[in-house]
């Protein structure tokens, strides 16, 4: 009978420890699945309105392109240089644009980058063959006196690519002491 019983303990053992190893493997696999990072998709193009906000009050926005059919877009000019400007003055400028494809273009954000230029952009989306304006107010700090400055604007959009940039080019004069 003895035999019995240490046989008994012995497979209740072996089935315990299964169990546990199991138990463990199930955990494990959670553990993994909860700590898997989805790659990121791709920003596209962004919504441009027509609202100045102050650079330290930018409401956060969208950095993904709209779902659904893509457009195009075309701008007046990509690159525009204010020339000679003085630091802590606004320098404001409109990039125009035309919707050039055959869906109604979605901006979703339009990113300075840096706090000195800061964009706002049309919310509602331009139809095909309407044109609309990106403004941009670029407000040089005195670390960029003396200095030619490049700034760009990324705006992303339910285009082909999702992102399009545009550019401002500036000298910033010296500060006179």
């Amino acid at each position: 009978m003895n035999s019995k019983i240490a046989i008994g303990i012995a497979g209740l053992a072996l089935v315990v420890s299964l169990y546990n190893m199991s138990q463990v493997s199930a955990l494990k696999k959670e553990a993994e699945e909860a700590v898997f990072i989805k790659p990121a998709t791709t920003p596209s193009k962004v919504n441009l309105k027509a609202s100045n906000t102050p650079a330290n009050n930018i409401p956060q926005s969208n950095t993904q392109a709209p779902k659904g059919p893509t457009t195009s877009i075309k701008f007046n000019e990509e690159v525009h240089h204010f020339g000679n400007v003085d630091v802590n003055t606004d320098n404001p400028y409109s990039f125009v644009f035309t919707n050039t494809g055959k869906e109604p273009l979605l901006i979703t954000n339009a990113k300075g980058s840096c706090g000195c230029t800061v964009p706002s952009w049309p919310k509602d989306p331009i139809m095909p063959g309407q044109t609309g304006k990106i403004d941009v107010v670029y407000r040089p700090s005195k670390g960029q006196a003396g200095k030619p400055q490049e700034k760009t604007v990324t705006i992303t959009a339910n285009t082909e690519p999702a992102r399009t940039v545009v550019r401002i080019k500036a000298n910033v004069n010296p500060i006179a002491e």
